[in-house]
């Protein structure tokens, strides 16, 4: 399997009137091309702060320290360094290969437009030849991720937590990315939904072929989902595997916390992922 991300040495620090904060130190990690990656770790540990760096997201005081990311969209031979291109070449990127799914699914959908325009609106920005598709674009999207077309009409306040995630989702992919970093998808929602979430993200993986890289604190939604995991302690990467190896023999005293904090129920284990469709139990397929 090609790497698609190629991180190496990348390091993000705040400055604060004491001196720099170190957020992220010196991460080295290859996210492959097709895989769910999931990126574990408590709140602090740098996952959020190294999705914004990669994303180009980061806000001053923040800054990167130094590292690469090279990025391999489509089948181009050369990567892009994520963390130098600028202009153009970094908005030509955005959407139509790097994607992003925040966790505030209401803060991030305009509350006064409806969900039609708010499609329109990313895919007139950045590829607005795809204009006479729209009215069969957008029912589309909406369907590959469970929702009735008819949401295209409603406005953010009139649909539900999921509901909204998934018009996110549909927002994300509406371009085809290579790459879409999904960063805490199913914070705030209920056990219920966040399942249905968690399983519409496996069947995009699955039917399009999309590479994601999961952030989580969860550990159970990297058992359910992920086929490799990193865990960040402190800003760095202390360990990374394949999903069942992980879980199954963990090499970092952090990780095997992580796992135990899981809660279970009497005589009950996490269902660990076996190959995309949402695990959550023996008779749970």
């Amino acid at each position: 399997m090609d790497v698609i991300l190629d991180i190496a040495d990348l390091s993000v620090a705040y400055a604060t009137g004491s001196g720099d904060l170190v957020a992220v130190k010196d991460v080295n990690l290859q996210v492959r091309r097709g895989e769910i990656l999931g990126i574990a770790g408590e709140s602090g540990s740098g996952k959020t702060t190294m999705a914004a760096t990669l994303l180009r997201l980061l806000k001053k005081p923040g800054r990167v320290s130094g590292g690469t990311a090279q990025f391999f969209p489509g089948s181009a031979p050369e990567g892009v360094d994520l963390l130098a291109i600028t202009g153009n070449r970094l908005r030509r990127l955005r959407w139509s290969s790097l994607s992003y799914l925040p966790q505030g699914s209401m803060n991030s959908l305009n509350p006064v437009a409806r969900i039609e325009r708010q499609f329109a609106d990313v895919i007139l920005e950045h590829a607005p030849k795809r204009k006479a598709e729209l009215p069969t674009l957008i029912p589309r999207l909406l369907q590959q991720v469970g929702l009735d077309p008819s949401v295209a009409r409603s406005y953010p306040h009139e649909l539900s937590g999921g509901m909204r995630q998934r018009v996110l989702m549909a927002i994300a992919i509406s371009l085809e990315p290579d790459l879409i970093v999904a960063d805490e998808p199913t914070t705030a929602l209920d056990v219920t939904v966040q399942r249905v979430i968690l399983q519409t993200l496996a069947d995009l993986s699955r039917d399009s072929g999309v590479t994601i890289i999961l952030i989580s604190h969860d550990m159970g939604v990297h058992a359910q989902l992920a086929d490799r995991v990193a865990v960040m302690l402190d800003g760095a990467v202390v360990e990374v595997g394949e999903v069942r190896q992980v879980f199954h023999q963990p090499q970092h005293e952090y990780t095997r916390r992580l796992i135990e904090s899981i809660p279970k129920l009497a005589g009950a284990a996490v269902g660990v992922n076996a190959g995309h469709p949402v695990a959550t139990g023996e008779d749970d397929r």
